[in-house]
Order: structure tokens, then sequence, then C-alpha cells
């Protein structure tokens, strides 16, 4: 989705639609810095404009890394209240038009004269937004729209005062067109690398970092979900109440529109859950691993921009998760290669009250993502004989893996060491899920296969090296093959 070279255009002309629906003066995002929205957009010296399969934006290079993951809740807890000395940004629009420039104490009268003028020349046009003739209306109009910012203040005003009711209709869809107009040019030039002052966009940069990706991403969230993104510099309780919205809003086009969710949406999400002040619910982790269920979660993991900050915020998530979705975790990091959960299932082995689902899968990822530094954690393991699997019939005996068979088999994997080393099936190993339970298991009638393994898997863990267990055939002289 993010690598598509149409995602920067669509996101612009995105931006043009609704800009005005969802800015307002009481919830604006942000003043560009000044010039900002004239800046020309030249392409790259080694870029064929006229090639269209060439992303402009992924040839930037302003880029930088994420935060660790323990640091992302210390981040969200300096955001305590709204900054109150700042003033939207369309407010602070109408409030420098309304000052004019810094006036010359030498050149008074002409700059008062000028102003007079021009705001005599603004309120001539806005009546005429009611003339009764179609032309005048039309031309009142365009010279509201070329005076721009100017004008704004005024068309404020007359959208919420003036008597009469067409002026104010007319005054309101103009205003709302500048509006649209500028955000739109200062997410282009945002886009583009410039800086930027979006509400919002200086906690995002300093938990995920910054680059062409990330932008994109970051204003498409400002576009869906703009309540959570200006709930990032304020406090928990704002990001509950954005939460809760966001995840309605995910859940309507969902089910009513038939849309999944998008890298836009998870990343809102996680931003929030990885507010450690904010208490989550099993619902609230529901609606999250719903998302990561879906499509959305590996075209995250392949893009090499966004992977790195989304397994941040998955880290940072995953700290604090709730204990019924460690599971779900668990599988789903095997599945899609989020190495990051290897602490969580480390911590499991030391659970005296783990389940079997926890245990099982905590193995697995351990094998799967581990090292010779967790042998000592599985070793522990090599005790508990409870029944992982349910009896199969295989080659006419009833067989049955336990933990300790599962134990064995993480610990032959993270030594680097082929498990028929020591009695175990070399086919139960998976690429995925590092190995499959039920191929590890031995018959339930005969003890004595198992133990040989793990005497083997003992002397293995004792010198470093081991032998292939003898079979029950091989032990009888008379069974034995001639040398």
């Amino acid at each position: 989705m993010f690598s598509a070279p149409a995602t920067t255009d669509w996101i612009r002309l995105f931006a043009t639609l609704v800009a005005a629906l969802m800015l307002s003066p009481v919830g604006a995002w942000g003043q560009a810095d000044e010039g900002q929205d004239s800046l020309p957009k030249t392409p790259p010296a080694n870029t064929d404009p006229n090639d269209t399969t060439t992303d402009s934006v992924s040839t930037k290079s302003f880029r930088k890394a994420p935060l660790d993951p323990e640091k992302i809740a210390q981040v969200f807890r300096a955001q305590a209240v709204f900054p109150n000395a700042a003033l939207p940004a369309e407010a602070e629009f109408a409030e420098e038009e309304s000052q004019g420039p810094a006036a010359d104490p030498n050149d008074a009268e002409p700059e008062v004269d000028d102003e007079t003028i021009r705001q005599a020349k603004i309120a001539g046009l806005i009546a005429q937004l009611g003339a009764p003739e179609f032309a005048i209306r039309e031309q009142a109009t365009a010279g509201l729209r070329m005076l721009g910012d100017d004008a704004l203040p005024a068309l404020r005003n007359a959208a919420v005062e003036h008597d009469d009711l067409e002026v104010r209709l007319r005054a309101e869809n103009v205003a709302s067109g500048i509006v649209s107009s500028a955000v739109a040019g200062r997410i282009d030039s945002f886009l583009d690398g410039q800086p930027g002052s979006f509400e919002g966009w200086d906690v995002f940069q300093e938990i995920l970092g910054d680059g062409p990706r990330l932008r994109e991403v970051f204003i498409e969230m400002m576009l869906r979900h703009q309540d959570l993104v200006q709930s990032l510099d304020v406090g928990t309780e704002a990001r509950m109440k954005a939460l809760e919205k966001v995840i309605a809003r995910i859940q309507h086009r969902q089910l009513l529109e038939s849309q999944l969710p998008s890298g836009a949406d998870v990343f809102a999400m996680l931003l929030c859950f990885n507010d450690h002040d904010l208490r989550l619910s099993n619902i609230h982790e529901e609606a999250l691993l719903r998302m990561l269920r879906m499509s959305v979660t590996a075209e995250l993991v392949r893009d090499e921009q966004l992977a790195g900050p989304f397994r941040t915020l998955l880290a940072g998530w995953i700290q604090r998760c709730d204990r019924a979705s460690w599971p779900e975790v668990f599988w789903l990091s095997m599945q899609q290669s989020l190495e990051r959960t290897l602490p969580l299932a480390e911590r499991v082995l030391g659970l005296p009250d783990a389940s079997m689902d926890e245990t099982v899968l905590a193995l697995q990822l351990i094998s799967r993502f581990g090292n010779e530094s967790n042998v000592a954690a599985v070793r522990s393991m090599l005790e508990d004989d409870r029944a992982v699997t349910e009896l199969e019939f295989i080659g006419g005996k009833q067989v049955r893996a336990e933990v300790r068979d599962l134990a064995a088999a993480t610990i032959m994997i993270l030594k680097h060491r082929p498990l028929d080393e020591i009695g175990l099936n070399p086919n139960s190993l998976h690429p995925k899920i590092g190995f499959i339970p039920r191929g590890l298991g031995f018959p339930t009638d005969d003890p004595e296969p198992r133990l040989m393994m793990l005497k083997s898997l003992e002397a293995v863990l004792e010198t470093g090296t081991g032998s292939k267990p003898e079979s029950p055939e091989t032990e009888s002289p008379e069974n034995s093959a001639p040398e």
C-alpha cells in the first residue's frame, strides 16, 4: 500500500478534497513556516520528470530513526496539557492579518490608508456575494479567493454575523476554499521534505523518526483521525477519547463501506497503545489484533521505511499487553517475524501458572528468535511432563508429545544441533514456528525412547557433544549387524 508510487499523489489529492471539511478555526493543524507554501517543486537532478514510475518522495533523504520502545511512554507523559500558548493555525492567520504588517513610525499614515482601502475593498466584495446578478456574485467570489488569507477574517465574520443568508453561506464557502487551498499547499511542501508545524507532528517525529513514508502515514492519520493527531500533544484522557473514536471509525468503514484498515489506522492505534498511562481493555486489544490479522501487517513489515517504526510500536505495546492476548501475540510474531516478542516469551517460562498454550507458543517463539543464552531458561522445562498433544496412533502405537519433548527440541535448535542427534524427529522442524509439536511425540506405553532422548540431551548439555541413542534392536548382540 505504501510502496506504490501513487501513494503520495493520492494523499495530495485527498488532502485537497477534504481539508476544508476537516479544518475549522477551533481545530486547525498548525501554521506552516513563512514562505513554505510558495516553495518550488523541483525534481531531483537524477530524476526524469516525465518518468511516472519514479516516486519523487522516496528519493528524499530526510530520515530519522525511531526511539527505543522503552522510551516512548516518557514522551507521552511529557504531554500533560494543551499548549495554551499556541493558537490554532487559522486563528494565527486571522490575527496576523488583522494586525497587518509591523508599522513604521516614520510612515504611519500611508500604512493606515492602505489598510483602510483594502478592508473597504473586501467589505464591498463580501456585500456583492448577495447581489441578485449571478455574474456579480461570481466576480466577487473570484476576487475574494484571489485575496486569500487577507480576506479570511472578514469572511469568517460575515459567515456568522451578516444579515443576508446568501452572503453568510457564500462567505463560509469562500473561506473554506481559501483554507483548503492553503492546507493542500502546506501538505504538498511537507511531503516533499520541507519543515512542518502540523499539530502532533513533533511528538510523532520524536517517537517514530522521520522519512518520506512516515510523513505519508502522518498526513493520512491527520486526514482520517484528526482528533487523535491533536491528542498526541495533550494527555492520556484526550488520547483515550480519540482512541475510542478511531476504533469506531475503522469498524464503520469495514462494516458499512467494506474498506480494509490502512497502515495509518494501525499506527494511530499503536501510538495510543504505547501510552502506558492509558488503561486498555480487552475490547481495545481485540480491535488491534483484528487489524493485525489482516494483510496490512504484512504490507507494513515489507515496507523498508515503515517496518522499523511499526516494530518499535509493536514492541512498546507488547511490553504491557493483556495476558489474554499473549498466545495470539506469539503466533502473530512468528508469522510476521516480529522478534521483539522474545522477552515476553522468556517471561512465560518463569511463570508457575503459565497455561499450556502460553508455554508451547513461548517455546516455539524462543526456538525461532532465541540463541544459546536462552538454553538455561528452557532447560528448566525438561522435567515438565504435561501432555501437549492428544493421543495419536503412529505406526500402530499410541504417541503423545509432552512439554519436555518440546523443550528438548528447543534446546537443540538454539545450539544449532540436528534433532535426530538425540532421537527427535527432524521432520518436525518448521521455518515459521520453529517446530511442529505433534511431530515430537513418543510412545505412551514405552517410556524408554523418551528417557534415552533426555539422557542424550544431558550429554550434549554437559559436554557439548552427544550421540544418537541406540535403538532397542541394536542393544542385543544377536540383533546387531556383522561388521
